[in-house]
C-alpha cells in the first residue's frame, strides 16, 4: 500500500514535469517577440535592496520578483509600463526602454500595492487570493523589542500574541484563530528565511534587528502549501540582506538602556498590621511569639533592574557581492533578583550572482549564544504569604540555613514549612547555556533561452546545543523543605541536542498567455529531519542516579504544487496540493493530502467602479482547503513503547537483579488531525490610499482530534488512551483599517488598527457524548479548573457556584447544586459549567504615529475581552493560613482579612474574574537628525515607555495570562527606555 502511494505521487510529479516541458516549449516559440530588461530595486533612503520588490507588467499580470539581492530579469515589450512595488513602500511606474533599470522606492503606509512573502514564493498584495497580512517593523514607532513575538503584539487581526512574562528573554505566545486543536499543538509554523523551524525551537532567540518583514498566512488558500503543520496558520521572517548596488558600506548602530520596574505588588498586611490582627484571627497557641523583625518579603525579592541592548550592521556590494553582517548583544536583568538574561548574536548574509545573473546564490548564516539564569516562580508564592515578621537572616548551629532564617522545632527545621524565598534565589544557582546556530543556502536558476522557468533548491538547518545545571548547597532551607527534607544538597545537569535539516526544491514557469492572462505554476519536493537528545544526571549524596537518556528522529517527506491563473488584472485563480508523508504514524496512515482553491475578483477592474475616484482598489475573495496537523507530541505515538523499572522495582534471576520493562499503552492507528477552513474577504484602499483595509470571514472545522478516552478492560495495556475522536468548530470575523488622516509638507499622522472576533465550539470528544463527558485540564496542584466539553469553548472553568446572604456577603463552604438546592460538597457533581473560558472571544490593537518635522510621537496598545481568569493566588488565602498545624504563621491578604474565610475555596467561582483589559505596550518620543555626519548619515534619540497604563477591573496584578489561572506569574515590568540610533 506504501509503495503504491508513492508511486501514485511520482506519477503525477512526472506528469507536472512534462507539462511544464510543454510550456518551455510554447515560451521558446514566443521568445524572439520579447526584450528581456534587468535591473535593481533599493530603498531610497539606505540603498538596501527591496527583497519583497515585485515587477509586474502594467494592464497585465505577467511579472517577476527580485532575487535575494534586489536584482531581477523580465521579458517585455518594447516600451512596456513596469510597475515595482515592495512591502511599505510607494509603487512607481517605469519604462522599460533601457537596460539596466535601477529603481529606488520610497518608504510609504500599508496599501494594496505592497508585496507580501507567501510559501515558496512572493506575490503582490492585490494579487492575493488567500488572506495574508504582513508587518514590517517601524523604526519611528516600535517601542523596545527584545524578541520577534514583540513586533506582532496587536497588529495584526486574527493573530493574538500574550507576551512573555517579565522574566527577560521569555517566549510569548502566538494564536492564530484560536488554534485548531485541544491535545496537540497550537502553534504556528515558523519559517526563517525558507526554513521551517521546530515547535520546541525559541523564536527569542531570534535578534529582532535582522528582521526586515512577517507574513501571517491565515487561511488554508495560503497556508495549505505547508501542508501537514499549518492548521495553525504560518508566520514566515525575512531577515535583512546586503546592498543590491555597489558603493559604499552602509553602517547602522543601535543602542537600548532600559530600567525596569515592579509594575505593582500583591496586596498583602504589614508587619505592624499583622502583629495587630495575628492575636485576634489566628487560632494560635497562647505562647507562640511573632517575630521583632518588620520585612517586605515581596520587596525583598523583587528590585529595580537595568538593562542594555546593543546591535550594529555593515551591509554593502563589493566585486558586485551583496553582503549584510550583523552582531547583537542583550543584558537584561529580571525584576526579581539573581534573574539575568544574554544573548549574543552574529549574522551574515552574502548574495553572489554567476551567468549573466541567471544563477543567484543566496547564503544566510546565524549563530546566537545564550545564558541565562532562570528563577523558580515559586518563589512569588512564598513572598507573598511568608511570615512579615521573621528576618531574611538568621544563624543556627551547625550552619543550618547558611545564614538564612528557617523555620525550627525544637532546634530541628520543620519540613513541612515554606521556604525562605530570599534563601531560595540566593542560595540556588541556575544555569542555562545554549548555542544555536541555523541558516541556508538557496540556489535559484533561472534557465538560459527560457526565462519564464526557474529551479529553487534550499538547503537549511538548525542546530541547537542546551546545558543546563541546577546546584543548591548542602544546609540551604531548600533541602529541609523540599528535595529529601535531610540537608543534603543536589546537583542537577541536563544535556540537550535538537538538530533541523531540510532540504527543499521547486520549478516555477510564469507565462503570460494571450498579452493579458498569466500562468503561473510550481511543482516541488521537501525533506526534512528533526531529531533530539537528552542526557540528564541527578547527585545527591548517597543516592542512586535512575535517570535515563533519550534520544529520537522524526522524518517529514513532501510533495507540493501550486497553480496561479489570473484573468488580466480581473479574476485570479489559486489552487494547491501538498503530500506529506510523516514517520509519527504508520504505513496506513503516514500519508495525508491537503488541497486548497481560491478565486479573487478585483471589482476596480470594472468600469463602474474605475468611475468612483474614491475607490483605489477593491477586491473579493473566496477560498476553501484542508491543511493537518502531526505534532500529536511523541515521535512514535503509533508504536509500541516499554518503560524500565526503577531500580527499586527489580526481580532476583538467578543471583542478579534485572530491570522489568512494562509495556505502554498507544493506538496503532493513531492518524492526522485535518482542518477545513472557508474564508471569505475584502480588501479596500480608498481615497488614493489614505486608508486602506481587509475584512474576513471564516469557518474552520477540524476532525479527528486528539482526545483521552477510555477502552475497555484487557483491550489494551491501559484503560485510558489518546486516540483521533473529536472535532471542533472555529469560525470568526476579523476587520483592520489603517489610514493617514493628515498628511502635509512638515506634518504626518497615520493611525491603524484591527479588532476580532473568534468562537471555537467542541463538537464532539467520544464515540458517544453524554452529558457528563468531558475532558479535565487547567490543572494547578493536582487540581482541575477547566474542561472540554461538547457545545462549549475549550478551557471552559467547571467551579462550583459560590452562595451568598441576603447583603450580598459570600457564604463560606457554601455552594447552589445543580438543583438549586444550598450543599457544602465540593465534588464534580455539584460543580457546573460556567460558560466562560480563558480563551478571548474579541481582541484588539491599535497603533498610531504623528511625526512634525524632525520629532515623531508613538504609541501603540491591545486588549481583551470576554475572557476570564481564575485569581488562584487569591483564593488561596485564608484566616486559616495565619497559622498552621506545624506551628508555622502566615500572612495573608487584606481581601481575605476581609472575606472572612477559614479554609481555601479554591473552586468557587467568586474567584472567577473578568480577564478584559487594554495595555497601552509603548508610548515613544523620538527625534532625527538628517545629514548630521555627511550626506545620507541619520542620528535619531528617542525615549520610550512600555507596559505604562493597564486599565482592567480585575482585582489581580495582571489579567493578561494565556491559561487563565493566575498563579506565582512573573509579572510584567514598567520599562523605560533610552534608544540611539545611527546610521552612516
Amino acid at each position: 500500500m506504501m509503495m503504491l502511494k508513492i508511486y501514485k505521487i511520482k506519477r503525477l510529479l512526472l506528469l507536472a514535469w512534462c507539462f511544464f516541458g510543454f510550456l518551455i516549449l510554447l515560451n521558446s516559440a514566443n521568445a524572439q517577440e520579447s526584450l528581456l530588461v534587468t535591473g535593481t530595486v533599493t530603498d531610497k533612503e539606505t540603498g538596501e535592496p527591496l527583497i519583497t520588490a515585485l515587477i509586474s507588467v502594467k494592464g497585465g499580470t505577467s511579472g517577476t520578483a527580485v532575487d535575494a539581492s534586489g536584482n531581477f530579469r523580465i521579458s517585455v515589450a518594447p516600451n512596456t509600463i513596469l510597475i515595482i512595488s515592495s512591502i511599505g513602500y510607494k509603487a512607481k511606474e517605469i519604462i522599460a526602454n533601457q537596460d539596466p533599470l535601477i529603481i529606488s522606492l520610497e518608504p510609504n503606509e500599508e496599501s494594496l500595492d505592497e508585496v507580501v512573502v507567501i510559501g515558496y514564493g512572493r506575490v503582490r498584495k492585490s494579487d492575493a487570493t488567500g488572506a495574508v497580512s504582513s508587518v514590517k517593523l517601524d523604526p519611528l514607532n516600535k517601542g523596545l523589542i527584545l524578541t520577534p513575538q514583540d513586533a506582532l503584539v496587536g497588529k495584526i487581526a486574527g493573530v493574538n500574541v500574550v507576551p512573555g512574562t517579565g522574566a527577560p528573554g521569555s517566549e510569548g505566545i502566538i494564536r492564530i484563530r484560536m488554534g485548531a486543536s485541544l491535545s496537540a499543538s497550537n502553534d504556528p509554523l515558523i519559517v526563517i528565511d525558507g526554513v521551517p523551524i521546530a515547535g520546541s525551537a525559541p523564536l527569542s532567540s531570534i535578534n529582532p534587528n535582522d528582521i526586515e518583514s512577517f507574513t501571517v498566512l491565515k487561511d488554508a488558500s495560503a497556508t495549505a502549501i505547508y501542508g501537514s503543520r499549518a492548521s495553525n496558520g504560518v508566520v514566515i521572517i525575512t531577515t535583512k540582506k546586503g546592498a543590491a548596488r555597489s558603493g559604499k558600506p552602509q553602517v547602522s548602530y543601535t543602542a537600548n538602556f532600559m530600567v525596569n520596574r515592579v509594575y505593582d505588588f500583591f496586596d498583602v498586611l504589614s508587619a505592624d498590621e499583622y502583629r495587630e490582627i495575628f492575636p485576634v484571627k489566628a487560632i494560635a497557641p497562647e505562647d507562640f511569639q511573632l517575630g521583632s523583625a518588620s520585612t517586605d518579603w515581596q520587596r525583598e525579592i523583587y528590585r529595580t533592574s537595568f538593562g542594555t541592548d546593543h546591535s550594529v550592521s555593515l551591509s554593502g556590494n563589493s566585486l558586485n557581492v551583496p553582503y549584510r553582517v550583523s552582531l547583537g548583544y542583550t543584558n537584561q536583568d529580571g525584576i526579581i533578583s539573581e534573574n539575568n538574561f544574554q544573548r549574543s548574536n552574529v549574522s551574515l548574509g552574502v548574495s553572489p550572482k554567476f551567468f549573466d545573473s541567471h544563477l543567484s546564490l543566496d547564503i544566510n548564516f546565524k549563530g546566537i549564544w545564550e545564558n541565562e539564569r532562570p528563577i523558580s516562580t515559586g518563589v512569588i508564592g512564598s513572598a507573598i504569604s511568608f511570615d512579615p515578621t521573621r528576618p531574611v537572616r538568621e544563624q543556627y548551629p551547625n550552619n543550618i540555613g547558611l545564614g538564612y532564617f528557617v523555620w525550627m522545632n525544637e532546634g530541628n527545621p520543620i519540613s513541612l514549612a515554606p521556604t525562605n524565598p530570599v534563601a531560595n534565589l540566593f542560595l540556588t544557582s541556575r544555569l542555562n547555556k545554549e548555542f544555536r546556530t541555523l541558516g541556508n543556502i538557496a540556489l535559484d536558476y533561472v534557465v538560459h533561452g527560457f526565462e519564464d522557468l526557474r529551479i529553487n533548491t534550499n538547503f537549511g538547518y538548525d542546530i541547537r546545543n542546551r546545558d543546563f545545571s541546577e546546584i543548591i548547597p548542602d544546609n540551604a532551607p531548600a533541602t529541609f523543605t523540599s528535595i529529601r527534607n535531610d540537608g543534603r544538597g543536589r546537583q542537577l545537569f541536563s544535556e540537550n541536542q535538537n538538530t533541523n535539516f531540510i532540504f527543499t526544491t521547486y520549478a516555477n514557469y510564469n507565462k503570460t498567455v494571450r498579452n493579458r492572462n498569466n500562468f503561473d505554476a510550481m511543482v516541488g519536493y521537501e525533506w526534512q529531519r528533526f531529531w533530539y537528545s537528552i542526557n540528564p544526571q541527578s547527585i545527591v549524596r548517597d543516592v542512586v542516579d535512575t535517570s535515563v537518556p533519550d534520544e529520537d528522529a522524526l522524518y517529514l517527506l513532501s510533495f507540493f504544487t501550486r497553480v496561479n491563473y489570473s484573468i488580466g488584472s480581473k479574476i485570479l485563480f489559486t489552487g494547491t496540493l501538498r503530500a506529506d508523508g510523516s514517520s509519527r504514524f504508520s504505513q496506513e496512515n503516514r500519508w495525508g493530502y491537503f488541497p486548497s482553491g481560491a478565486v479573487a475578483y478585483r471589482l476596480t477592474e470594472e468600469a463602474f467602479i474605475k468611475n468612483i475616484s474614491a475607490i483605489s482598489d477593491l477586491k473579493f475573495r473566496v477560498s476553501y482547503g484542508k491543511t493537518g496537523q502531526q505534532d500529536i507530541g511523541g515521535y512514535h505515538p503509533s508504536l509500541a513503547t516499554y518503560t524500565v523499572s526503577t531500580n527499586a522495582q527489580r526481580y532476583l534471576f538467578g543471583n542478579e537483579w534485572i530491570n522489568m520493562m512494562r509495556p505502554n499503552g498507544y493506538d496503532p492507528n493513531i492518524r492526522w488531525e485535518t482542518t477545513s477552513t472557508y474564508n471569505l474577504g475584502f480588501d479596500f484602499s480608498l481615497f488614493k490610499d489614505y486608508v486602506f483595509g481587509s475584512i474576513d470571514a471564516y469557518h474552520r472545522t477540524t476532525n479527528d482530534l486528539l482526545n483521552r478516552i477510555a477502552v475497555p478492560a484487557g483491550s489494551n495495556f491501559t484503560n485510558i488512551i489518546e486516540t483521533n475522536i473529536g472535532s471542533m468548530r472555529n469560525q470568526g470575523v476579523e476587520f483592520a483599517l489603517g489610514g493617514t488622516p493628515i498628511k502635509k509638507n512638515n506634518l504626518e499622522w497615520t493611525i491603524s488598527g484591527n479588532f476580532t472576533y473568534n468562537k471555537a465550539t467542541i463538537t464532539k470528544l467520544n464515540t458517544i457524548d453524554t452529558e457528563d463527558n468531558f475532558v479535565k485540564t487547567g490543572t494547578i496542584s493536582r487540581r482541575d479548573f477547566q474542561i472540554h466539553k461538547v457545545g462549549h469553548t475549550p478551557n471552559t472553568f467547571f467551579l462550583l457556584q459560590q452562595a451568598y446572604d441576603d447583603n450580598g456577603n459570600p457564604l463560606e463552604g457554601q455552594y447552589i447544586g445543580r438543583d438549586g438546592a444550598i450543599t457544602s460538597s465540593e465534588q464534580d457533581a455539584n460543580k457546573y459549567v460556567t460558560g466562560k473560558s480563558s480563551l478571548p472571544p474579541y481582541f484588539y490593537g491599535i497603533s498610531t504615529r504623528v511625526t512634525y518635522k524632525s520629532w515623531d510621537f508613538g504609541m501603540n496598545g491591545h486588549g481583551s475581552f470576554g475572557n476570564y481568569v481564575l485569581n488562584y493566588q487569591q483564593a488561596g488565602q485564608t484566616l486559616m493560613s495565619l497559622f498552621s498545624s506545624e506551628g508555622v504563621s502566615s500572612n495573608i491578604s487584606r481581601q481575605a482579612l476581609d472575606r472572612g474565610f477559614t479554609m481555601e475555596r479554591y473552586f468557587s467561582d467568586m474567584f472567577l474574574e473578568s480577564g478584559s483589559f487594554f495595555r497601552f505596550d509603548n508610548i515613544t518620543a523620538g527625534y532625527t537628525i538628517n545629514n548630521i555626519w555627511k550626506e545620507g548619515s541619520m542620528l535619531r534619540l528617542a525615549l520610550s515607555a512600555q507596559n505604562m497604563l493597564l486599565l482592567t477591573r480585575y482585582s489581580g496584578v495582571d489579567p493578561e495570562i494565556f491559561n487563565g489561572l493566575d498563579n506565582n506569574v512573573y509579572q510584567r515590568p514598567r520599562i523605560f527606555t533610552c534608544s540611539i540610533n545611527f546610521n552612516f
